[in-house]
């Protein structure tokens, strides 16, 4: 981190970021803050410490500054010139998004993966492999493993979950743990609106069904049924998937990666998919999380925030690229 440097004495201006290696340098921003005092540099520094006092002489203080804040654009006036509101922005992210995910680039490898899961569902290898995990794998253990498992699959919780995580972010964004739970948030959840729709079509076009419901259940009869993709092998990889993107380090990455499989495989083990519907929803999510990705490594924000620090209250302006 590059140390701050005093402007004017109300207000400090913070350039960030992280070195890549010697022909990278990670994405970083640049705040100003304006304060209702005339704070030194000194008690500056320490407000990458996260902690948020809100003391109640402060509170009209901050009241002021979050009404201002909403009250003006909550992003300002973009690098292309536009003066965007908070709506706006979230709607650029999104077609920006959109744009990233059904790219040619990313179709192709949709392309792939569909037409590998095409080969596994229409031939006997779903139900291949299905026999042999039932029979030779499966066990209480597994059972109980996946009865946990099968939850992060579940749209009812980690839907909202993303959603809630984002709006902490947002309320408490000079908070360096909860600013990272919001933009975790953020992304997975955008990352469901962007993979969702894409999904819920795919299940009706392939046509699959579950294990059992008919003979050679795994082929695919276009518009007969809706379960040749996995959901909950989507909604239980878009939050791990999201971490994994987001984490520095090659461990947790790859920790993250692992953990994104748990749901679609307690679909396999429950006998509710095949393998090639688990993958094929697992793969969508990963999608999904790369369009997002790249939409963040392509924003330039300008945004408006009201900050609480122990030495008075103000004003955040935060540029990103």
């Amino acid at each position: 981190m590059i140390p701050p440097c005093a402007v004017q004495p109300a207000y400090v201006a913070h350039v960030m970021g992280r070195e890549k290696g010697p022909k990278h340098f990670d994405p970083g921003f640049v705040d100003v803050l304006f304060l209702s005092s005339s704070s030194t540099i000194e008690p500056m520094t320490r407000r990458s410490t996260g902690g948020i006092n809100l003391k109640t002489k402060k509170l009209a203080g901050l009241l002021l500054m979050t009404i201002v804040s909403l009250a003006y654009p909550a992003y300002g006036r973009g690098v292309n010139g536009y003066h965007d509101t908070a709506v706006d922005k979230t709607w650029a992210k999104v077609k920006q998004d959109y744009q990233h995910f059904y790219s040619p680039e990313h179709l192709t490898h949709l392309g792939i993966a569909f037409g590998v899961g095409g080969v596994m569902a229409n031939t006997d290898l779903d139900e291949n492999i299905r026999e042999r995990f039932q029979k030779d794998f499966r066990s209480s253990g597994t059972d109980d493993i996946s009865k946990n498992a099968k939850l992060l699959g579940e749209g009812k919780y980690l839907i909202p979950l993303s959603l809630l995580a984002a709006g902490v972010g947002s309320l408490y964004s000079t908070n360096p743990e909860a600013s990272g739970i919001g933009e975790w948030g953020w992304r997975s959840a955008r990352a469901y609106l962007v993979g969702g729709p894409a999904l819920l079509l795919m299940q009706v076009v392939t046509g699959g069904s579950r294990p059992g419901e008919s003979h050679n259940a795994s082929h695919w009869n276009p518009l007969k049924d809706s379960n040749g993709v996995s959901g909950h092998a989507l909604i239980g990889a878009i939050p791990f998937l999201t971490a994994g993107r987001m984490s520095e380090s090659r461990f947790l990455r790859y920790l993250f990666f692992t953990a994104s499989t748990a749901a679609g495989w307690s679909r396999i083990n429950d006998d509710a998919h095949f393998a090639s519907q688990a993958l094929l929803g697992w793969y969508m999510g990963w999608e999904a999380v790369g369009a997002v990705t790249e939409s963040e490594k392509a924003g330039r924000d300008f945004r408006i925030s009201p900050l609480v620090l122990n030495e008075g209250y103000g004003l955040r302006l935060s540029w990103s690229w």
